[in-house]
């Protein structure tokens, strides 16, 4: 049997009697089968996947690889037992004295009864003993790696060296299932982004505006996290707001060219026209969704296309709604709108210093503006410019 990191403690049916360690196993595994087939397909899986192979095998350490083609390398995207790893360790393919590597090339399983015995083999851990390195094999050929580890010398015995290839089989195929929907996601993703862009380009902001926005509402929400009062910023909201900002203008595509275009002040009918974009971006995206399905990006953009416009005070627009009752994603993203259209430079004028602008944004904070996302939105003037450094016009 693999060695268990710590003493396990026995529980009892309801008839009275002790589950032995086999029985826990089963249960674990069972436990594990069916989080495979009910999990979220998101980046977290592969946590996920990891603390569910980890509780069946009870080993003290477990990895897993994926093979990223860009970098021609194998990179780390879960693991446990491993405190001391780098969560952005990348193992290059060219490193032959890796048993990740050599698992991954072979497509065979790479088992080291004592690796105090061997010499020239990189471990992740100086405190490994046996080792475990199993080839992930999907349709198109081998796809990533697993190990697992122990503290002790001849940890993985035949069985529990079946029991691994087992486990490994069946997660082989959920991670072609969240690589697969990762992808359709990342299709889908660039082409509503696409559908923003050309808003932009029709309004001729056909610089780094978008990249900007999605950069500047990001780092806010990241900002958030784990602060009292905002419960629903989690990093799933946070990846979301940074794909969802693009479509805040998309409903610029119904407006005519002589308004959105027009480089003077508009009259009073024409602002209406003007101010009809959000309601026609939120129109246009909810569409998309009674036609082709429920998606995070596109809700959230309904919200920041209808509410961009809203103030804190409630003299906006299009519903004039106030303080709270402005969703928060949208809340962030007039903030940085302004900021971003102050400090970049214009056909009808010029780009406002950050003193200029950060001095504006104070000022109309608790009246344009939600007031305590101003005070955490301008804490760090270093990082507004690192973005704006990043996505230049």
């Amino acid at each position: 049997m693999a060695h268990i990191a710590g003493p396990t403690t026995p529980t009892r049916h309801e008839s009275g009697a002790k589950r032995g360690p086999d029985v826990e196993r089963l249960l674990a595994l069972q436990a594990f089968n069916a989080r495979l087939v009910c999990m979220t397909v998101d980046e977290n899986s592969y946590q996920e996947v990891v603390n569910g192979v980890w509780k069946v095998m009870g080993c003290d350490f477990c990895s897993l690889f994926l093979h990223d083609e860009a970098s021609h390398s194998l990179k780390l995207v879960g693991s446990v037992g491993y405190e001391e790893l780098d969560p952005e360790l990348e193992i290059s393919l060219a490193d032959s004295a890796s048993m990740h590597i050599q698992a991954f090339a072979e497509e065979y399983l790479v088992h080291v009864n004592d690796l105090t015995d061997q010499y020239g083999i990189k471990t992740l851990s100086a405190d490994l003993r046996s080792s475990l390195a199993m080839p992930i094999i999907a349709n198109s050929g081998p796809v990533g790696v697993f190990d697992f580890g122990s503290r002790e010398v001849g940890a993985f015995s035949p069985s529990e060296i079946s029991m691994c290839s087992m486990l490994v089989d069946q997660m082989s195929y959920s991670l072609e299932n969240i690589r697969l929907v990762n992808e359709l996601s990342r299709s889908r993703d660039a082409v509503i982004r696409g559908m923003a862009l050309l808003a932009e380009i029709r309004d001729s902001h056909i610089g780094g505006h978008l990249n900007r926005i999605c950069a500047y509402s990001k780092y806010l929400a990241e900002a958030l996290l784990d602060r009292p009062g905002y419960s629903e910023v989690t990093p799933t909201f946070i990846d979301t707001i940074a794909r969802s900002a693009a479509l805040h203008d998309v409903g610029k595509v119904g407006i005519p060219d002589a308004i959105l275009l027009k480089p003077g002040k508009l009259t009073v009918p024409e602002f209406e026209v003007m101010k009809s974009h959000t309601t026609m971006g939120a129109e246009l995206l909810e569409g998309l969704m009674r036609d082709y399905g429920e998606y995070g990006m596109i809700s959230m953009g309904v919200e920041m296309a209808i509410a961009h416009h809203e103030r804190w005070d409630g003299g906006g627009y299009p519903e004039g709604i106030s303080g709270l009752d402005i969703p928060l994603s949208a809340r962030i993203l007039t903030i940085c709108d302004v900021y971003d259209a102050l400090t970049s430079r214009r056909v009808y004028k010029g780009a406002w210093s950050m003193e200029e602008t950060m001095a504006n944004i104070r000022e109309n904070s608790g009246q344009h503006f939600d007031p305590e996302l101003v005070k955490i939105f301008l804490a760090r003037p270093s990082d507004l410019q690192a973005i704006q450094n990043q996505y230049p016009d």
